[in-house]
C-alpha cells in the first residue's frame, strides 16, 4: 500500500473512533450532570446490579485469561466494573436526560463534541501508545 493511502486510512480511522468515542464522552458528561443536578438515575436498582454483574464477570474473566492472580482478580474486577457501571448509567442517563430536556443549542453541541471529540483522541492515543 502506498504512503499516501496509508495515511489517509489512518486518518479516517482517528477521526471515526475519535468523534464516536467523543459523542460517549459527550452523553457521558450530559448524564453525570442531570445526576448532579436532579439526583434522579433513571434506572431502577436491580438494573444497575445486573449491569455490575455482567461487568464483574466480564472483566473477571479477561483479568484472569490474562494471567492476574486470585486476590488481585477479584478486587481489580470489581473495580473495573464499578467504573463501567458508572459510565454506562451516565451514558443512558445522558441519552434520557437528552430526550426528556430537548437537544442542546448548536452551538453548544458543536463545542461539547469537539472538546470530548479532542479528549476521546487524547485517551485512544495514550492507550495505543506503545510503551519502549
Amino acid at each position: 500500500m502506498n504512503l499516501e493511502g496509508e495515511l489517509l486510512r489512518k486518518l479516517y480511522i482517528h477521526l471515526a473512533a475519535s468523534f464516536a468515542f467523543g459523542f460517549v464522552i459527550l452523553l457521558w458528561a450530559y448524564g453525570l450532570y442531570g445526576i448532579v443536578t436532579t439526583m434522579k438515575i433513571y434506572f431502577q436498582p436491580h438494573y444497575v446490579a445486573l449491569a455490575f454483574t455482567l461487568y464483574f464477570i466480564l472483566f473477571s474473566v479477561f483479568l484472569e485469561h490474562r494471567g492476574v492472580q486470585m486476590p488481585y482478580l477479584l478486587m481489580s474486577g470489581a473495580l473495573l466494573s464499578s467504573i463501567a457501571t458508572f459510565v454506562s448509567i451516565c451514558v443512558v442517563n445522558g441519552v434520557l436526560w437528552i430526550n426528556n430536556n430537548s437537544f442542546p443549542p448548536l452551538d453548544s453541541f458543536l463545542l461539547g463534541i469537539s472538546l470530548s471529540s479532542l479528549a476521546a483522541f487524547v485517551i485512544i492515543k495514550f492507550v495505543t501508545m506503545e510503551w519502549v
